[in-house]
């Protein structure tokens, strides 16, 4: 049976995703070797939270969906010693700082690879927990990336997704409209991107959300039965 034709409007989505995508990733090689100091402040509480609310027993296999230069790989490493964290990036620039980070650290229960978090390489139930720290701001199509991570993640498999947004307390509001033109600079584009809406849409359950200010962390679980 031929696969259906694509049509002319279908092939020039794709091509303009293909681009975003590109410019994506250069600009995120090309700010592979600064990004630790623009990285939001590095591994911060609100990062440490995020992994603390996957509730990690110690054995369980973790994706950390979009792991930049790895800052909270060691972090959660020490969270699954008789697991494996799998982290993935589709910088390949960032992803080699993310192997020297480990390296030097002596992690061996970390694997890092170049992967698009669009369409992962990963098969389907394959994770028992899922952590994205700052990544759905950044994609190109973030919609995608919701259902990639619905898609991996087992049957009762947490996630937690931390992320950049509009603060409710007023008295934030003047720092946020500050930050918003600095974060496009270093990658965090679409910081007003309704995340929370993206992952009840993929199928997500959303069990929790706690705000820190200018960020916030998504806690959540995928419904047992659903596959």
């Amino acid at each position: 049976m031929r696969k259906k034709s694509c049509t002319t409007d279908e092939i020039m989505v794709m091509i303009g995703m293909n681009n975003a995508k590109e410019k994506v990733r250069k600009r995120y090689d090309g700010w592979s070797r600064f990004y630790d100091v623009f990285d939001l402040g590095g591994v911060t509480f609100e990062k440490k939270f995020a992994v603390d609310a996957l509730r990690l027993k110690g054995n369980e296999v973790v994706l950390d969906f979009g792991t930049g230069t790895g800052a909270i790989l060691p972090y959660l490493a020490r969270k699954v010693p008789g697991g494996k964290v799998y982290a993935v990036d589709f910088s390949e620039k960032m992803v080699r700082k993310a192997r020297m980070r480990l390296e030097k650290q002596n992690i061996k229960n970390v694997e890092v690879c170049v992967d698009d978090c669009e369409n992962l390489s990963f098969s389907s139930n394959f994770f028992d927990c899922v952590l994205a720290t700052f990544t759905f701001t950044s994609l190109p199509m973030p919609d995608k990336g919701a259902h990639e991570m619905e898609r991996v993640l087992k049957p009762g498999g947490t996630f937690s997704v931390l992320e950049t947004g509009k603060p409710k307390k007023w008295y934030l509001l003047p720092y946020y409209w500050l930050i918003k033109p600095t974060a496009r600079i270093f990658g965090y584009t679409y910081i007003e991107r309704d995340v929370p809406r993206m992952l009840l849409d993929a199928g997500l359950s959303i069990e929790a959300l706690h705000r820190f200010g200018l960020t916030y962390c998504i806690c959540g679980v995928k419904r047992k039965g659903k596959q």
